[in-house]
């Protein structure tokens, strides 16, 4: 799961300059973000399918989410912008 912190870290990474941006490209409200994102170092109290439509907005954005070495879903996930398509 991600914490609001790395919402909002991913949200920035992927160029989306307000809540509002990510709320209208995940079909989810804008205060769901806010909420999301207020939760800070934890992880959000929401709904799975908020957060589902949150990180495949992001994944669209050309976010990539990934586990590092010994890290468990629970925690330590990371993020990077994937690189452009060759051509």
């Amino acid at each position: 799961m991600l914490t609001g912190d790395q919402i909002a870290a991913a949200r920035r990474l992927a160029g989306m300059r307000s809540q509002a941006d990510l709320a209208a490209a995940a079909g989810v409200s804008r205060p769901t973000v806010e909420r999301a994102e207020a939760a800070r170092s934890l992880i959000p109290s929401m709904n799975a399918d908020a957060m589902s439509r949150i990180i495949r907005a992001l994944e669209a954005a050309g976010i990539e989410f990934h586990l590092g070495d010994g890290a468990s879903l629970a925690g330590e996930v990371g993020m990077r912008r994937r690189p452009a398509a060759a051509g």
